[in-house]
């Protein structure tokens, strides 16, 4: 297998920016975690291709720190088929599916790999290796620290992919996951911290907006803004319970007719499973009143994300694995209260009847979702909370905090 590592550019944005959504205590604070880590040259590895929105979270956190004055640096993880196939399927293994590595293609990978840590030198003092697909990379970097970042649940993981994951781990020095909770029972506590990530209040799908280009975007989109809707944003990968999610409006739209689900799919226009998952989600909804299935084809980006996100009565989280999940942050930020389920990363972000309602149970979701759309008041208070919650513990700025003191610690 061939592999290689490409460097990606990180462009400094002054702490200083963020001290009108997070206050200037949250900027001086991360002045002060990178005062701690002062000279010290850290290297982001991530892999290519991999799913959901670490680069997005990545980019914005980067950015932040290097505005702060951190050395970092950010490189991909790049090669054939063959490796992008291994990579993918340790991380789907970790988080609890089906990994099928065979011997072979496990031994190429780890050369590979191999290969391409030999060729990165000693110039760094501390190496993040980001999710299940560079890990591979942590046995032959034993010449400075290294730091396992993992952003997925890997509570639970498939038997052979947990083999695989405390080989590798072996060699970091660090592991750091949103929470205790989401790395498997027996691993060693002594490197084991918690570090939540954060959302970008100045990314364009979290910025305040002129207060009627909501209302124009999400019209545009087919949308009836005249009557209440709810909103779930999808990944359309195989942790994800649309089927869960139309069921709990199903029952809500028996109370409250005029209710309307929006669901909603940034799609990667080269992924053929993800434009398969839509057209079994769009299958299932079947002559069902009241939901909008939208996607990358109707021109869906973070524009319009946002601003649904903004004008939902209530944002829904219903999935077969939590992990932890940056819309249900955004959509607090928005002031939009979120009902999703007791498991995985949810709790971390949600409070039970502070910020929205957790269950497991489709009936008492749907009553929540009729409770909030009858009780605007509610709805509103919730919403207010949640943002204030997002401001004090989920914005990059104290994401960026968190990160810099562990490296501190670290080095």
């Amino acid at each position: 297998m061939a592999a290689d590592l490409q460097p990606m550019a990180v462009a400094p944005r002054a702490p200083g920016d963020y001290a009108p959504a997070a206050g200037s205590r949250a900027v001086e604070a991360v002045h002060d975690a990178g005062r701690a880590v002062e000279g010290a040259r850290i290297l982001h590895v991530t892999v290519a291709g991999s799913r959901g929105r670490l680069p997005e979270l990545l980019g914005g956190l980067l950015s932040l720190e290097a505005g702060a004055g951190v050395g970092v640096e950010w490189r991909v993880l790049f090669g054939d088929p063959g490796l992008r196939r291994v990579a993918g399927a340790l991380h789907e293994g970790v988080r609890g599916g089906e990994s099928a590595i065979s011997g072979s293609d496990w031994s190429e990978y780890a050369a590979a790999c191999a290969r391409v840590a030999e060729d990165l030198g000693g110039e760094h003092d501390v190496v993040v290796l980001h999710d299940p697909g560079t890990l591979a990379l942590a046995p032959w970097l034993s010449d400075r620290k290294v730091v396992w970042h993992c952003h997925v649940n890997a509570a639970e993981p498939e038997t052979e992919a947990l083999g695989h994951l405390t080989d590798l781990i072996s060699g970091c020095d660090l592991v750091v996951a949103p929470h205790e909770s989401f790395m498997p029972d027996g691993f060693p506590p002594d490197a084991l911290r918690a570090a939540a990530p954060g959302i970008d209040p100045l990314d364009s799908r979290n910025l305040e907006v002129e207060p009627r280009l909501p209302g124009r975007v999400v019209r545009a989109l087919g949308v009836d803004l005249d009557q209440p809707f709810c909103l779930q944003l999808l990944e359309l990968d195989r942790w994800d319970d649309p089927h869960s999610t139309i069921e709990c409006f199903r029952l809500a739209r028996e109370a409250e007719p005029e209710l309307q689900l929006v669901l909603a799919a940034q799609l990667d226009s080269a992924a053929s499973e993800e434009w398969r998952a839509a057209k079994e989600v769009s299958d299932f909804v079947g002559d069902t009143p009241g939901v909008v299935l939208l996607t990358s084809y109707q021109s869906l980006g973070s524009l319009e994300v946002g601003a649904l996100q903004h004008l939902a009565r209530v944002v829904l989280e219903r999935s077969l694995s939590e992990g932890f999940d940056l819309g249900p942050c955004e959509a607090l930020w928005k002031r939009t209260p979120v009902v999703g389920g007791t498991g995985g990363g949810l709790p971390i972000s949600v409070r039970d009847g502070v910020d929205g309602f957790l269950t497991d149970d489709p009936e008492a979701t749907a009553g929540h979702l009729v409770e909030l759309v009858r009780d605007p008041g509610l709805a509103v208070e919730m919403g207010r909370a949640g943002r204030e919650r997002v401001r004090e513990r989920f914005l990059v700025t104290a994401a960026a905090e968190r990160e810099l003191r562990l490296l501190a610690e670290l080095l």
